[in-house]
C-alpha cells in the first residue's frame, strides 16, 4: 500500500475534520457544562440584585384654534409648529414646572433583604424640610424610630457621621435644616424595624433646582403621527406609580403651559406696540402744534392750500410705504437689541412673536429657530457635562456664530430698509420742489414738509392702533385644543430585567463560549490522534497500532501474560508478523525501541513485544538501555543493583546480569545503577561485545532505549539494530515529533525505521476515523479479526457523571 504524500506539519489544524472535532468536543464537554452553570448562576444573581425598571407612556394630540377668526378676519399670531412644541415640552423650564406638582422633593426608601424599595406616595411618614446646608442634598438620612414621639436621624455630611434627635409632629431646628416629620402608621414602622433592628427607613432630600434635570434623562418624547400631531411621552423608572404620574402630569400641564406661553407672546407684542404708541403720540402732538404755529406765522389758510391732486396722491402713497418700512426697521432694531442684551437667555418665542406680520418673517424666523435648537441642546448637555467641557465650548462657539449671522442679517435688512426709505424721501422731495415751482411760495413747500411729517406719524400711529386691536382680538380668541388620547396606567410588569431573555441570552452565551472552546481546542490540538496523522507526515512504515489500556497499568507491565487473548496481545502478534516484512533474513535479530520523550510507552511496548515473541518459542532478552531513567526492573519486580551500567563498566560479567522472567524463553537485563556518563559507556567497545554475545544466545535482543528527543544515548543501538522501532502515543505525542522520524531516516540513514502508534483510544475509532486501518494494520494485510478477544480488562464501570464528563481512562 502506498503512503499519502508527506505534508508540512502545521502549528494548527489546517483542514476540516468533523470526527476529530466531535472527539475533542466529547473530551472537553466539561467546559460548556461549567459555562452553563456559571451563566445560569450569573443570570440568577443579576436578576436577584438588579432593581426592576418600569416604562409608562401617555399619548396626547396637540392642537389650537383661534376663535377670533370666526368673528373677525384677523390673522393668527401663533406658531403651531409641531417640532417647536415638542422642544418646548422638553425644556427644563416646563419640566421644572410640571414636576413641581409631584411630591419629588423628598424620596423615601425602605430597606429590603437584598434591594432597597422606594416608597412613593406610600411611606408611613412624611418629611417637610428646609435645607440650610446645600451639601445635604442627595445624602441618605436614616431614621431610627425610638418611639412614636422620638426619632434619631443619622447621616454623613462633609465626611463626618452625624446624629440628630428630633421630635415627631413639630418643627425641629437643626444646624443643617429645619425639619418636620409626621407619622401616619406607626404599626408598619414597628413591623419593619422588627426585621431590621435599626435604620430600616431612610429618605433623601432632592435639590429643587436639579429635579428636572435628574428626571429629564429618562423622559422620551416621540412623534407618532406628524399629520395628526400626536406625540407619545414615555418614562422609565424603578417605581411604577411614580413613572405613571410623571408622564400624566407632563401631558396635563402642557395644555395649560402652552396656552400661557402663547398668551405671553401676545402680551409681548402688545407691550411693544404700546411702547411705540407712546413715542408716536408725543411726536404726533408736537407735529400738530408745529403745524398750527407755522400756519399762523405765515398766514396760511385752507384756501391757499390748493396742491395738485395727482402729485399729492403720489406723495401720500410714498408716505404710507415709509410708514410700513419704518415699522419693519423698528422691529429689527428690537430683535437686534435682544440678541445683544440677552446673551445666555434669549427669549426666542418673544422675538418670533414680534416678527408676526413682517415681510421678512420667514428668513429671520428660520435663523431664530436654529438658534433655539442650539440653546436647547446646550441646556440638555449641561445636565450631563460641566460648562468647561469641550462639547459645551464647541456649542457656545456655534451659538456665537449663529448670533453674529443673525445680527449681520438684521443689519443688512435695516440698511436695505433705510435705502428704500431714503429713495422714497427723495421722490417726495422731488415732487415738493415741483409744487414749489408751480406755486412760487417756499412757505407752502415748508408747510407741506411739516404736514408730511405729521401725516407719517399719524399713519404710523393709526397702523399701530389697528395692529393692537388685531392682536388683542387674536389673544382673546385663542383656545388650546390639546387632548390626552391615552393616559398612563401603573404598569404591573417591569420591562427590565426580563428573566426569560436574561436566562436565554446567558444560556446562548455559555453554549457559544463552549463551542468557542471546542474550536480553539480543535485548532490548536497538536497531538497525534490516529494512524492517519502519521501517514500524512512521514513515509516511515507503520507496523502496528496498539489500543489504549483503559485501566491503570499494573507495576508488572507484562500484560500479554495476564491477557493473552486481549486486543493488545493480538495487536502485538500483528506487529510480530509485520516485522518479517522488514527483514526476513535468518539469524538473531536486534530490536531497538525508542521514542521522542518519556511517557510514550516504549518500555511497555518492549516488554510485551518480548513476551509475544517468547510465546512463539523464540529465545528473547530485553535490555534496559535507559540508564538515566530505568524502568525494566519495575516491570519485572526485581532490584536494579547490577545491569547494563555495570556490564559496560566491566564490573559484572554479562551472564551474571541476565535474569529470567516468569515467561518461558524470556530473560532480561536491568539498567543497573545510574552511571555519571551513560553516553560514554554506550560508545565503548564493550557495548559491541555485549551485543554480539547476546545475539549468539538469543533469537531476539530487544533494547529499551532512552528517548532520542531528549538524549542521544540510544543512537548507536538504533543504528546497529535490525528492527529500529519508533513509538508514538496517541493523543499524547506532538505532531512535531514526527519530524524526528523523518530526520533519523534522512540524516542518520536509518532506512529500516518503522513506527508503532501506542494507546489509540477506541472511543476515537468509534467515530469511524480510522481511514480503514484497524488495530491489526500491517504491510501484508493481516489483521487481528478473530473475534475471541479477552477484553474484560477494558470494561471499566463508570458513574453517570464520569461517563458524561469522560473522566477516567
Amino acid at each position: 500500500m502506498s503512503n499519502p504524500q508527506v505534508r508540512k506539519i502545521s502549528a494548527i489544524n489546517d483542514e476540516l475534520d468533523i470526527k476529530l472535532f466531535f472527539y475533542i468536543s466529547k473530551k472537553n464537554i466539561i467546559f460548556p457544562i461549567i459555562f452553563v452553570i456559571i451563566a445560569i448562576t450569573g443570570a440568577w444573581l443579576y436578576l436577584r440584585y438588579t432593581p426592576p425598571v418600569y416604562q409608562t407612556s401617555s399619548i396626547i394630540q396637540l392642537g389650537s384654534q383661534a376663535q377670533a377668526t370666526r368673528i373677525l378676519p384677523t390673522a393668527s399670531i401663533y406658531d403651531d409648529d409641531l417640532a417647536k412644541q415638542i422642544e418646548l415640552m422638553r425644556s427644563s423650564v416646563f419640566l421644572q414646572r410640571a414636576l413641581s406638582r409631584l411630591p419629588l422633593d423628598v424620596t423615601y426608601y425602605s430597606k429590603g433583604r437584598v434591594l432597597n424599595f422606594e416608597l412613593y406616595r406610600n411611606a408611613p411618614f412624611t418629611v417637610d424640610a428646609v435645607v440650610k446646608d446645600p451639601s445635604l442634598y442627595g445624602v441618605p438620612i436614616y431614621l431610627d424610630f425610638v418611639s412614636q414621639d422620638n426619632i434619631v436621624l443619622s447621616f454623613t455630611n462633609k465626611g463626618q457621621q452625624k446624629k440628630r434627635e428630633v421630635y415627631v409632629n413639630g418643627r425641629n431646628n437643626l444646624p443643617e435644616m429645619d425639619i418636620v416629620i409626621d407619622i401616619h402608621n406607626f404599626n408598619i414602622i414597628r413591623e419593619q424595624q422588627s426585621v431590621f433592628s435599626r435604620n430600616s427607613y431612610f429618605f433623601i432630600l432632592n435639590n429643587p433646582e436639579t429635579i428636572a434635570s435628574a428626571y429629564s434623562r429618562d423622559i422620551r418624547i416621540n412623534v407618532l403621527n406628524s399629520a395628526a400631531k400626536t406625540i407619545q411621552i414615555s418614562y422609565q423608572g424603578t417605581n411604577a406609580q411614580k413613572a405613571s404620574d410623571i408622564v400624566n402630569i407632563i401631558a396635563e400641564e402642557f395644555s395649560i403651559y402652552d396656552l400661557e406661553k402663547k398668551a405671553e407672546s401676545a402680551n409681548n407684542i402688545l407691550e411693544f406696540i404700546d411702547d411705540q404708541l407712546d413715542l408716536l403720540f408725543e411726536k404726533l402732538s408736537d407735529s400738530e402744534i408745529e403745524l398750527e404755529e407755522f400756519k399762523k406765522e405765515h398766514g396760511i389758510d385752507e384756501v391757499t392750500l390748493t396742491p395738485l391732486p395727482t402729485l399729492q396722491g403720489r406723495i401720500a402713497d410714498f408716505e404710507n410705504q415709509i410708514v410700513m418700512l419704518q415699522m419693519e426697521k423698528s422691529i429689527f432694531s428690537e430683535i437686534e437689541q435682544s440678541l445683544v442684551d440677552e446673551e445666555d437667555d434669549v427669549d426666542i418665542y418673544r422675538l418670533i412673536a414680534i416678527l408676526a406680520g413682517s415681510e421678512f418673517r420667514g428668513n429671520i424666523s428660520s435663523m431664530l429657530s436654529t438658534l433655539q435648537e442650539q440653546l436647547l441642546e446646550r441646556e440638555r448637555l449641561l445636565y450631563q457635562v460641566t460648562p468647561e467641557s469641550r462639547q459645551i465650548e464647541s456649542l457656545n462657539y456655534q451659538i456665537d456664530i449663529q448670533k453674529r449671522i443673525l445680527v449681520e442679517s438684521i443689519n443688512t435688512l435695516k440698511r436695505n430698509l433705510g435705502n428704500r426709505i431714503d429713495d422714497l424721501t427723495a421722490k417726495i422731495e422731488s415732487y415738493e420742489r415741483y409744487l414749489f415751482n408751480q406755486t412760487g411760495r417756499y412757505s407752502l413747500i415748508e408747510f407741506s414738509m411739516l404736514q408730511r411729517v405729521h401725516s407719517i406719524n399719524e399713519r404710523f400711529y393709526n397702523q399701530l392702533v389697528e395692529k393692537k386691536a388685531e392682536y388683542s382680538i387674536s389673544k382673546a380668541g385663542y383656545v388650546s385644543q390639546s387632548v390626552i388620547l391615552e393616559r398612563s396606567r401603573t404598569p404591573g410588569r417591569p420591562i427590565s430585567p426580563n428573566p426569560r431573555s436574561i436566562y436565554a441570552s446567558s444560556l446562548l452565551a455559555a453554549i457559544f463560549l463552549g463551542i468557542g472552546v471546542f474550536l480553539l481546542k480543535y485548532l490548536f490540538y497538536n497531538e497525534i490522534p490516529s494512524l492517519y496523522d502519521i501517514l500524512k507526515y512521514t513515509h516511515a512504515p507503520v507496523i502496528g497500532v496498539i489500543p489504549k489500556y483503559k485501566s491503570e497499568i499494573p507495576p508488572n507491565q507484562l500484560l500479554v501474560l495476564k491477557k493473552p487473548k486481549s486486543l493488545i496481545s493480538e495487536a502485538l502478534r500483528a506487529i510480530r508478523t509485520n516485522l518479517q516484512f522488514i527483514d526476513n533474513e535468518p539469524g538473531s535479530k536486534l530490536v531497538a525501541v525508542t521514542s521522542t520523550i518519556s511517557g510514550e510507552g516504549k518500555t511497555f511496548f518492549a516488554m510485551n513485544l518480548a513476551g509475544i515473541l517468547a510465546f512463539s518459542d523464540k529465545k528473547v532478552i530485553v535490555i534496559d538501555f535507559d540508564m538515566r531513567k530505568p524502568k525494566i526492573h519495575l516491570g519485572f519486580n526485581v532490584d536494579n543493583v547490577k545491569g547494563v551500567s555495570t556490564i559496560l563498566s566491566n564490573i559484572d560479567p554479562i551472564d551474571d546480569c541476565i535474569q529470567p522472567s516468569k515467561v518461558k524463553n524470556l530473560d532480561f537485563i536491568t539498567a543497573g545503577p545510574v552511571p555519571p556518563n551513560p553516553s560514554e559507556l554506550i560508545l565503548t567497545p564493550r557495548m559491541d561485545e555485549m551485543m554480539e554475545y547476546l545475539k549468539s544466545k538469543y533469537d531476539y535482543v530487544i533494547i529499551d532505549n532512552p528517548p532520542v528527543g531528549i538524549v542521544t544515548d540510544g543512537m548507536k543501538s538504533i543504528l546497529m539494530s535490525d528492527y529500529p522501532i519508533y513509538i508514538f502515543k496517541a493523543n499524547y505525542s506532538k505532531r512535531m515529533f514526527i519530524q524526528n522520524v523523518n530526520r533519523l531516516i534522512s540524516e542518520s540513514h536509518i532506512k529500516k525505521l518503522s513506527v508503532v502508534l501506542n494507546a489509540v483510544d477506541k472511543e476515537y475509532s468509534s467515530y469511524g476515523y480510522d481511514k480503514g486501518y484497524s488495530y491489526g494494520y500491517y504491510y501484508g494485510g493481516y489483521g487481528a479479526g478473530y473475534g475471541y478477544y479477552d477484553d474484560q480488562y477494558a470494561i471499566v464501570k463508570k458513574s453517570f457523571w464520569k461517563r458524561l464528563l469522560n473522566i477516567g481512562k
